[in-house]
């Protein structure tokens, strides 16, 4: 459900009236307060209809509070939208006892539209002008794109990639992925071409596809002009190239696409179809997502390695292997499924994430932080932990609870049914009201392992109660594909924990000192 009051400025000012997001309040009230159709004006009746219906029937998941304007964004809106957030998740939870249902305001400014229609652009980061000597070339063309073939130098790719790295690779879904020195590694086979066999490498090898924003023959063939290069396909033969010897490719050559389009979605299909080489995985194809590029950067700062946003590779020639603290960006994914109420995408349905728009969108909604992903992350591999302590333990010294957890931990998508249900007792364990649990996160910044160490006090806890109130879901037909058995069991969890606080509410107040929700 989305919420949206709209503002066009028609000159230039510092920011949006605040008068127009305090609108909001009203609206809020009028859909979300109002306990008869005629208690709202008669434009919205239809609406507060649609809105009381889908909140009975349990159909809304997420609420979304839009102030949307073409001015410079301000803390000063930022503030009065959350605490219509706020005010609408009070009325929501009081009139229609929701638990699962999270809400966010949030400022359309001029940044975030600026930023959303650069995003949804296939970028060329590379935009310079090139000159390269090939010895003539033929045109094609199609529906919405035109395209050059020739023979290109591949001391010429050396060179490019010596000076751009990893920026020609910006509308792949994968940069360089290194080599090693094995025989079934094919980069490290290209490389041994290279430098071996230069002059075979025309014939050996597939050559590269780039896109550009215009391709011009010379009127002699001797020239092709080039402005702006991404190379789409041949991620693994420029890296190659560019990581041996310019001395050693001197006397290769090599066949290259260049191909102009601007229609987006064409551009996506030569992406996809031309990446067939090294196994495409499903989070690929959302390596270039805006959301994933933020992430990326945010994990950077972290100082947390191995997320990648669904692209693999780079622009370095070895394959690195991480270290301790390192999050993997499918995991991560399976972990935000799970704290987010769907433990049967999670655990089913992992590709999905990536392939389908609808639950990636529900996933990685745009508000999503690294920190909070390391959140729901680290409670993952707090409870795989969990686990494996559990099995290791000898059966002699094992309690008849520990039986129990353990027979329950051997059901399957056991894991991922833990990570929902501490996700929907979140209020509880911290004792506050939370519209939105995408906002949740540590306060400190925590290496993953510090993250998982956090979480192990509240799971012995809140654990011992699986077995008694998650096993049912597990083992009716469809398992955590069954939505309403998964509903009614995390609700009963959530029951006997709230009923339970008191006892753990030295643990959870311990807890929530080291968590923040805004």
């Amino acid at each position: 459900m989305v919420i949206a009051q709209g503002y066009e400025a028609t000159v230039a000012k510092p920011h949006a009236p605040e008068s127009k997001a305090s609108s909001l309040h009203q609206a809020v009230n009028w859909l979300l307060g109002a306990e008869t159709a005629e208690d709202v004006p008669a434009r919205l009746r239809s609406a507060w209809k649609e809105v009381h219906e889908a909140f009975t029937d349990g159909a809304i998941k997420e609420v979304e509070i839009w102030f949307v304007h073409n001015l410079p964004e301000s803390s000063t809106i930022a503030a009065e939208l959350d605490a219509v957030a706020k005010a609408a998740y009070r009325l929501t939870k009081s009139r229609y006892d929701t638990d699962d249902v999270n809400i966010v305001a949030r400022e359309v400014g001029e940044q975030t539209l600026t930023d959303r229609y650069e995003g949804s652009r296939t970028p060329i980061l590379v935009t310079d002008s090139f000159e390269i000597p090939v010895s003539g070339s033929f045109g094609e063309e199609g529906e919405d794109w035109t395209a050059v073939c020739t023979s290109i130098p591949a001391s010429w790719l050396h060179h490019q990639y010596s000076v751009y790295k990893e920026r020609l690779f910006s509308a792949n879904i994968r940069g360089y992925l290194g080599s090693q020195r094995s025989q079934t590694n094919i980069n490290n086979g290209i490389q041994q071409t290279a430098k071996e066999e230069p002059k075979q490498f025309w014939a050996y090898n597939n050559g590269i596809t780039a896109l550009v924003h215009s391709v011009d023959p010379s009127e002699d063939g001797t020239t092709l002009t080039v402005r702006g290069l991404a190379i789409v396909n041949g991620a693994q033969t420029t890296g190659a190239i560019g990581s041996v010897p310019a001395s050693a490719v001197a006397n290769g050559r090599l066949l290259a696409r260049f191909i102009k389009c601007d229609d987006p979605t064409t551009v996506q299909e030569i992406i996809r179809y031309n990446n067939r080489q090294n196994p495409t995985q499903a989070s690929d194809f959302r390596s270039n997502d805006r959301v994933q590029a933020r992430l990326v950067s945010e994990f950077t700062s972290l100082g947390v390695v191995g997320y990648n946003g669904g692209r693999r590779g780079g622009a370095e020639d070895v394959i690195r292997r991480p270290g301790e603290n390192q999050l993997s960006a499918t995991v991560a994914a399976q972990a935000l499924a799970a704290f987010h109420g769907r433990p049967d995408v999670a655990y089913h349905a992992k590709g999905q994430i990536w392939e389908t728009d609808s639950i990636y969108s529900e996933v990685f909604p745009e508000r999503t932080t690294a920190k909070h992903i390391l959140f729901a992350y680290s409670l993952l591999r707090a409870v795989e932990q969990q686990k494996l302590a559990l099995g290791a333990k000898p059966i002699g010294s094992q309690t008849q609870s520990d039986k129990d957890l353990a027979a329950w931990f051997g059901l399957r998508g056991s894991t991922f049914l833990a990570v929902a249900a501490v996700g929907a007792v979140c209020e509880t364990v911290l004792g506050v009201a939370i519209p939105d649990r995408y906002s949740v996160s540590f306060k400190k910044r925590l290496s993953v392992a510090e993250a998982i160490a956090e979480w192990q006090p509240v799971l012995q806890a809140v654990l011992a109660l699986a077995p008694t109130q998650l096993s049912a879901p597990l083992i009716v037909p469809g398992a955590l594909r069954n939505r309403v058995a998964v509903d009614s069991a995390i609700n009963n969890f959530r029951a006997v924990l709230v009923a339970t606080a008191t006892i753990n509410q030295p643990i959870y107040s311990s807890f929530s000192k080291q968590v923040t929700h805004s």
